[in-house]
């Protein structure tokens, strides 16, 4: 079965997730610029700039039992309108230009804790309306449109700041969330109903339910594994961070150079989106996983090494392109794996975990950095060492068992694995 689970589903589905996506690229610049116009924090401005992060470190458990007790068009509903809400009143801020930063970050925070529910909802939708060949191209369209949101939102902030003012910029990010929510209902409409008997709401049921999605993923072998080799990989992808020192401070790039090599992930997470699903028809998921893993360790390696500015910009877009293509056979398989029931608890519990590296790493590459006097070479090639040692070790105790597991099966609704 290679289409939408519920004929016309995708028509508006898609269209209005790549608006939302858009308003999440234009986040990316808008929260910091309102922050920097109220204060020069460097602190404040770097965390207006991570909500996504901190929400997930907020409310990354418990919005699994939540959604899947719930129903995920309901929370993807109401995040959007609450989203939409936030970016209103962060518009009237600016207009006003009163703006304290606790509250200006305070909300940052809410539209990200309402983001984690959002995408945890989503990787419930999407499996009920997509399957098999239908659900790897979904799932790559959607990284690619968040990709190319990230690439141009930022631009285009700046673009709509310069021309129309900053207040203006996040009202253009409210109506994305506006219209992100009317294609929500109306795919949610030609839905078939869900009939659900909920027990009463509890704290005790919550963790509970909570402990019961823990108990599926530590019992499913395969699920375990690729959370462990994403722990693994976020942690060596941290020094991602070092980018921007790298090409500027250590090579000594020119501004136009650096935005050339950060630039190169922008265009290397479009591609991997891109091919993922040409890749992902041809090949057995988890030795593709583990196959793009490797590649991380190469380019992080040949990053380490990089003699000039393209050198690390091409490093770079190999690096993200092997990062997102992973992701998404990742995604997609645990899509068709994880009975929908427990989804919502899965995806937020690794989603939370895998996240939770990427800060940690950051803080070890930055000390390791300072203690080889500023020079970022041996890091990136001390995390590429870590990446071939590890991956093959994840491969041989827990992954090579699932090597033959197929991303879809066309006479099946779901892959067990």
């Amino acid at each position: 079965m290679d289409a939408v689970s519920h004929p016309g589903g995708g028509r508006l589905f898609l269209p209005g997730q790549a608006v939302s996506l858009f308003g999440d690229g234009l986040a990316v610049l808008a929260i910091p610029l309102l922050v920097l116009q109220s204060t020069h924090n460097p602190t404040a401005a770097a965390l207006a700039a991570a909500p996504r992060t901190v929400g997930y470190l907020i409310a990354g458990l418990p919005a699994g039992p939540l959604v899947d007790r719930a129903d995920p068009w309901h929370v993807l509903i109401a995040a959007d309108a609450v989203r939409s809400a936030i970016f209103v009143a962060l518009f009237g801020l600016a207009a006003t230009r009163v703006a304290p930063v606790g509250v200006i970050l305070a909300l940052a925070f809410a539209a990200g804790v309402a983001g984690v529910f959002f995408e945890t909802a989503l990787a419930v939708a999407v499996r009920d309306v997509y399957r098999d060949r239908a659900l790897v191209r979904t799932n790559s369209f959607l990284e690619t449109a968040s990709r190319t949101a990230l690439l141009i939102g930022p631009a285009a902030v700046g673009l709509l700041t310069a021309a129309v003012g900053l207040a203006t910029a996040l009202l253009v990010d409210a109506a994305t969330f506006l219209v992100s929510l009317a294609t929500l209902w109306g795919t949610y409409r030609r839905m078939p109903r869900r009939v659900r008997h909920l027990a009463p709401m509890s704290w005790r049921l919550l963790r509970s339910e909570f402990r019961a999605g823990l108990r599926y993923l530590a019992a499913t072998s395969i699920m375990t594994a690729l959370a462990v080799l994403q722990v693994v990989t976020n942690f060596c992808l941290a020094v991602e961070t070092l980018i921007v020192f790298f090409a500027r401070d250590y090579l000594g790039a020119s501004a136009g150079s650096v935005g050339i090599v950060v630039a190169g992930a922008g265009v290397g997470g479009i591609l991997g989106a891109a091919i993922a699903p040409a890749i992902a028809f041809r090949f057995r998921p988890v030795p593709l996983c583990l196959l793009a893993v490797l590649l991380i360790g190469v380019a992080l390696a040949a990053a380490g090494l990089a003699p000039g500015i393209w050198w690390l910009a091409a490093s770079n877009a190999v690096l993200v392109a092997a990062d997102v293509l992973g992701g998404i056979v990742i995604r997609t398989l645990r899509q068709q794996i994880v009975p929908r029931e427990v989804l919502g608890r899965v995806t937020s519990t690794v989603r939370s975990v895998v996240l939770a590296a990427m800060p940690v790493g950051a803080v070890a590459a930055g000390l390791v950095t300072q203690l080889a006097d500023n020079n970022p070479r041996p890091v990136f090639l001390a995390a590429a060492a870590l990446i071939w040692l590890s991956a093959p070790v994840i491969w041989i105790t827990g992954l090579h068992r699932h090597r033959g597991v197929p991303l879809y099966r066309p006479d099946r609704e779901l892959v067990t694995p």
